[in-house]
């Protein structure tokens, strides 16, 4: 499709082809999870020729790069891939760009969506705010899900709180416990301001009151994550109180959520926002636009977990780490690195923490063409306070030298294995570490093939094994682990055990029981009902059964006063760190309950399963190891009334079906 541009020469269609369609709009902005970017909205072919017209592709390449004349086109050393002598060329009357080297081409639009690594609809509205171009949303993605309201408004209701924030942390009065511990911690006025970091005080209505005074209807804060709405009577609370505000931006540097590290004695130490309309927090990274040139330049992002971490990081310096916003690294975190990196090192501050994350880390390297290495700090120091003593050399070192994922598992296995210096010690190391591998679903569910060959070249250079008996047997772990679970599917009857089933097992029931927790800190008038057909005490997590006897003990408040008034009442620095961990992930109730339903009732029938799987697994175990044949039939017995009465051992109130 020809177009004119303000007399200029006629151009082509600006748009990707996948956006192109005889259709009045050119789409919407895709999934989060394939975007990193929540907000959607249509873009009418009217609004995207207004941006291009506003936009002359010399002053936008020139904003980026240095362009020189040369006879009516311009022309530079490309951005896209290394070269000495320039390939690169702007045509300011066919308003396009091309790289003769590389093979890169197109609108501004095009050359924006590869430099800044974001989406055509991304591209447009960055352009659209550097013009001054206003961009108005036909429709809004979920709009009946979110009861009708403006994505873009509420981008704007986050902007004003941001703002907010921030004024208050300079508030020579207000603002002092806020900068006393940014100071405390190490950071300077410039990284305050250059991150726009901000403070709220110890109130429950600071952010609702100014809001009201500011007219900003409440309903936009809710839906930001940022008012909570009473559970008796009318109004709302803020959720963020007596913290440090660290402000969350998007790709398109745009404040989406908050991070707030509590300044008094709240167990809840660190407080993130919820995942919303605009935000999500597994296709999102702290400090992304800050870090993305380095981090391209680079080809490698260090990944920490914590915003100061990230901060202090960026003081010192090291301009390529970013940081994972109370969760591990998603696949979502994945495909946005993907964009800028070949590497990513993975920071943990203790080695309980690089332990807990190294299979989640080779999962990661199975399935993804990306290079995942992991540090463990010495001293259990978090990067924030390694870096704060003036050890950024080390911290460099220890980077440079740390292995990538499959050695740092290979040596936690060894480490497991006091023997594993003798052939029968090794052997069992090998086969222990094969089994990790087998389950994880990157490796069994098959993939690239060549990817494949390459993990396997790199697994048998670690194990020190010949690559084709690595193939063999994780061929045989991984038909064993399929079978296994198609039997299952089809019987109910429990696979013979072994430490691959009894660690998916222990993860299934550790991700059913915080899901449990996760439900009825949402939805405390759950709690009563749900402790009866199943209690705390057949949690198996320490701290799971005692923060679920904190939900029991303190129904009624909880009903009545809110989620708040559980941190009072945890001592033990265990349980406050996990429901810290979960309120960061509590689901929104909203008026429709059904989601919570489901999600409980699903915790619930898994818990059963397992249970159930666990006590088949005993029968066997009995009937295996039977003294006599008295003890045998028995076993027999119970296994077959066991397989005649799937409920024989189900809470009250549970169904076969459930």
């Amino acid at each position: 499709m020809a177009r004119t541009n303000a007399g200029r020469a006629t151009f082509f269609d600006p748009r990707p082809d996948e956006y192109r369609s005889s259709a009045p709009d050119c789409g919407t902005l895709g999934d989060p999870a394939q975007t990193g970017d929540a907000v959607a909205g249509k873009l009418s072919e009217a609004t995207i020729e207004e941006v291009q017209r506003a936009n002359d592709i010399v002053e936008v390449v020139s904003s980026y790069l240095p362009l020189k004349r040369s006879g009516k086109d311009y022309k530079a050393c490309c951005p896209f891939h290394q070269e000495k002598t320039p390939s690169f060329y702007v045509s300011p009357s066919k308003q396009i760009f091309k790289c003769f080297g590389c093979g890169k081409g197109g609108s501004v639009f095009q050359f924006v969506m590869a430099r800044e690594s974001i989406t055509f609809p991304e591209a447009v509205r960055m352009l659209a705010e550097r013009a001054g171009v206003r961009i108005e949303e036909e429709q809004t993605r979920g709009g009946d899900a979110d009861g009708g309201i403006d994505r873009s408004r509420v981008f704007k209701a986050t902007a004003w709180a941001a703002r907010l924030f921030e004024r208050l942390l300079a508030d020579d009065t207000v603002g002092r416990p806020g900068r006393e511990y940014l100071t405390r911690r190490g950071f300077t006025a410039e990284t305050i301001e250059r991150f726009h970091l901000g403070f709220v005080p110890d109130a429950w209505d600071t952010l609702v009151r100014a809001a009201a005074r500011r007219s900003i209807d409440i309903a936009l804060l809710e839906a930001a994550g940022l008012a909570i709405p009473r559970n008796q009577g009318p109004g709302h609370y803020d959720r963020f109180r007596n913290r440090a505000m660290f402000p969350i931006y998007d790709a398109l540097n745009r404040p989406i959520a908050f991070g707030g590290r509590t300044l008094g004695d709240d167990p809840a130490k660190y407080l993130n926002s919820p995942d919303t309309m605009i935000f999500n927090k597994s296709f999102n990274l702290y400090g992304l636009t800050a870090a993305r040139d380095a981090m391209t330049a680079a080809r490698r992002a260090i990944v920490v977990e914590g915003y100061t971490d990230c901060l202090m990081a960026q003081q010192v310096g090291l301009a390529n780490v970013v940081a994972t916003l109370g969760t591990s690294l998603t696949a979502g975190h994945v495909r946005l690195l993907k964009r800028y990196v070949d590497e990513v090192v993975l920071i943990f501050d203790g080695d309980l923490a690089g332990q807990n994350a190294a299979d989640r880390a080779l999962a990661v390297f199975l399935a993804e063409e990306l290079g995942v290495r992991i540090v463990t700090l010495p001293d259990n120091l978090d990067p924030c306070d390694f870096l704060a003593q003036g050890r950024k050399d080390e911290f460099l070192a220890l980077v440079d030298a740390s292995p990538d994922a499959m050695e740092y598992k290979w040596r936690l296995v060894r480490q497991q294995f006091a023997a594993s210096d003798t052939v029968a010690g090794r052997r069992r190391a090998v086969e222990a570490m094969l089994e990790t591998i087998a389950a994880q679903p990157a490796w069994s569910q098959g993939g690239d093939p060549l990817r494949r060959d390459l993990v396997l070249a790199r697994m048998a250079q670690v194990l020190g094994v010949a690559e084709q008996s690595l193939r063999e047997r994780l061929t045989a772990l991984s038909r064993r682990a399929a079978g296994q679970a198609r039997q299952y599917e089809q019987t109910d009857e429990p696979p013979a055990d072994s430490p691959t089933d009894r660690g998916i097992s222990a993860d299934l029931r550790s991700r059913a029981e915080r899901l449990i927790l996760q439900v009825l800190m949402a939805w405390p008038e759950r709690i009563a009902a749900t402790a009866e057909r199943w209690p705390p005490e057949r949690m198996l997590a320490a701290a799971h059964q005692t923060l679920y006897g904190k939900l029991v003990e303190l129904d009624r408040r909880l009903q009545d006063e809110g989620l708040p008034v559980l941190w009072g009442h945890l001592q033990d620095e265990a349980v406050a760190r996990l429901a810290s961990d979960l309120a960061g992930d509590v689901p929104d109730a909203g008026p429709d309950r059904e989601k919570l339903t489901t999600m409980l009732e699903d915790a619930l029938a898994t818990l059963n399963r397992l249970d159930e799987r666990d006590e088949l697994a005993k029968v066997r175990s009995q009937i295996s190891a039977g003294e006599n044949e008295e003890e045998r039939r028995e076993a027999l017995r119970r296994l077959q009334q066991l397989r005649q009465d799937r409920h024989g051992f189900l809470p009250p109130g549970m169904t076969a079906k459930q």
